[in-house]
C-alpha cells in the first residue's frame, strides 16, 4: 500500500476521533420544582437563576437550571443543599440560616418580600375596612408557614399566627375561615391570586405589614465555586440595574409596578430581630423605597 493510498484511511480516523472527542461538560444546577400551581413566583427564581448563569458563562462555563421533583418543606430543602440533592434554594433569611448555609446577600426582590399585603376572603372586605389599628390586626389570626421566619417575626411583634406545614393548605385554610388572612409578599401575591380557583380571595391593599426581610439564593456552606459565581454576578447585575429591570419586567412581578398605588396604604412597620448583622441595609441600591429599612 502506497503512502498516498493511506490518506483516505487517515482522514476517516481523524474524523472519527473529532466526533468522538469529549465535549466540554455543562454544569447542572439543581433546584426544587414548583410546589403547586399556586406557587406562581417559582418561575421568577428559575428564570433569574438561569439569567445569572448565562451572564457568568464566559468565566465559569455553561450551566443550566434543572428542577428536582420532591415535596420539599423549607427545612428539607435546606438539608438537601448539604446532601447535594439541591444546589440552590431561595428563601427569606435569618441568623440561623446564614450560620449554616452560604447566602448570596443581594435581595432578589429589592426588599419587597418584607412588604406584606394581607390576602383575605372577598366576602369579608367590609369587615376588614373596620380594622384600622395595630391592635386590631394583632387580634386577627394569620395563616403562615410553620418553618418560615415570617411566623417568628409576626409573633415577636404581637401577632397571632397559625403555623401550617404545606403551602397549598394555607390558602385552603383561609378559604375555610380557619384563619383570617394570609400575609403575602408584594412580589408573590399578584401571580398567586391570578391562579385558577382564587377568585373568592383578594389582596387587601389598604394595609401593608412591613419588616426588613430579604429573599436570597442559598447554597451549601462548602460550595464555594457556585457561591462565588452567583455572588459576583448578582452584585454586577444589581450595580448595572439589570436586576432591577428583571424585577420590573418579569411576568410574575411586572403587574406590581408602579408602586404609587400603595402611597396611601396604612402601614404597620415591624421589627425583625432575626436579621444577620451582615444584612446590607445601608445599601439603598439594593432596596426599593417602599421596602427600604
Amino acid at each position: 500500500m502506497t503512502p498516498y493510498s493511506l490518506l483516505p484511511l487517515l482522514f476517516c480516523l481523524l474524523m472519527t476521533q473529532a466526533w468522538s472527542a469529549p465535549v466540554a461538560t455543562r454544569q447542572t444546577v439543581l433546584v426544587e420544582s414548583q410546589r403547586s400551581a399556586r406557587d406562581a413566583s417559582h418561575d421568577f427564581y428559575v428564570d433569574l437563576l438561569q439569567l445569572v448563569l448565562n451572564n457568568s458563562r464566559e468565566q465559569w462555563g455553561e450551566a443550566k437550571v434543572e428542577e428536582v421533583n420532591g415535596d420539599f418543606s423549607q427545612s428539607r430543602a435546606f438539608a438537601a443543599l448539604n446532601s447535594g440533592q439541591l444546589h440552590v434554594f431561595w428563601a427569606g433569611t435569618s441568623k440561623q440560616r446564614q450560620q449554616r448555609f452560604r447566602a448570596i446577600e443581594v435581595p432578589l426582590f429589592a426588599g419587597l418580600l418584607g412588604v406584606r399585603v394581607p390576602v383575605i376572603r372577598r366576602d369579608r372586605l367590609a369587615e376588614f375596612r373596620g380594622y384600622q389599628t395595630l391592635v386590631d390586626w394583632q387580634g386577627l389570626l394569620a395563616c403562615q408557614g410553620s418553618q418560615w421566619p415570617d411566623s417568628d417575626i409576626l409573633e415577636a411583634n404581637g401577632f397571632r399566627v397559625t403555623r401550617i406545614a404545606k403551602f397549598d393548605l394555607m390558602y385552603s385554610m383561609l378559604k375555610q375561615g380557619r384563619c383570617d388572612y394570609f400575609p403575602r409578599g408584594l412580589n408573590e401575591v399578584g401571580a398567586e391570586l391570578a391562579a385558577v380557583g382564587q377568585q373568592d380571595l383578594m389582596a387587601y391593599e389598604d394595609v401593608l405589614i412591613t419588616y426588613p426581610f430579604p429573599m436570597y439564593f442559598f447554597v451549601a456552606k462548602d460550595n464555594e465555586a457556585l457561591y462565588q459565581r452567583l455572588s459576583i454576578t448578582l452584585e454586577a447585575m444589581a450595580a448595572s440595574g439589570e436586576l432591577r429591570h428583571f424585577l420590573f419586567s418579569h411576568p410574575t412581578t411586572a403587574g406590581l409596578f408602579p408602586l404609587a398605588r400603595f402611597d396611601d396604604s396604612l402601614r404597620f412597620r415591624l421589627t425583625n430581630a432575626l436579621l444577620p448583622e451582615s444584612t446590607p441595609l445601608q445599601r439603598p441600591e439594593l432596596w426599593l423605597p417602599l421596602a427600604r429599612p
